[in-house]
């Protein structure tokens, strides 16, 4: 064998030691973690700790959920292109989640997929942004980001009313029947009690 052949021998082989010694320490990590979990997970200092980041986590929610689009459109150029597609992606779901249940959607679907053809330029476009000056071509752009997370806006909103709408009958038939087994399961407790009393 040649030289070569047998380096990269050797690195093949090391590379194999390697891969399964990562392989391993995740494996026993994992295992570890999940083991400890438990006590930890009870633990106050972790508890504290959780409860804070699912408080700052609503918090932010929050915000995001009252910031209008064009408040939304302003900021670094990744946080706005962030934003944008979180508006595109709610909205793609909402009318997944409709058409799913048989709403009427319309044309929706195509909406979207016009959504997240326009929110791909954009993304290139704020992409190429972050090289320009301050000036009107940033602005335009901005002014564009926000027409789209608007629209994707709407268009969620549409779906989520569409979606109410086909589930309703479904829901007052639920609790129709589930008010009807309450009152059998009271008839029946009635008459066993009744029964059940001494004469």
């Amino acid at each position: 064998m040649t030289f070569v052949a047998h380096v990269i021998e050797f690195f093949l082989i090391a590379g194999l030691v390697v891969v399964l010694g990562l392989v391993a320490a995740f494996l026993l990590g994992r295992s570890y973690v999940r083991r400890h979990w438990r006590l930890l997970h009870g633990h106050v200092a972790v508890r504290g700790v959780l409860a804070t980041l699912a408080l700052f986590a609503a918090g932010r929610e929050r915000v995001v959920g009252r910031a209008t689009p064009e408040d939304l459109s302003h900021g670094a150029a990744s946080r706005v292109r962030r934003r944008m597609w979180v508006a595109v992606e709610d909205a793609e779901i909402a009318v997944a989640h409709a058409e799913s249940q048989d709403a009427p959607v319309a044309e929706l679907p195509s909406v979207c997929r016009s959504l997240h053809g326009v929110a791909d330029q954009l993304d290139k476009l704020l992409r190429l942004e972050r090289r320009l000056p301050q000036g009107s071509s940033r602005a335009d752009v901005r002014r564009q980001v926000a027409e789209v997370i608007g629209a994707a806006r709407d268009v969620q909103a549409a779906a989520v009313r569409a979606g109410s709408d086909a589930t309703e009958p479904q829901v007052r038939s639920l609790v129709r029947h589930a008010r009807d087994e309450i009152d059998i399961v009271s008839t029946a407790l009635a008459s066993m009690r009744s029964v059940a009393k001494p004469h």
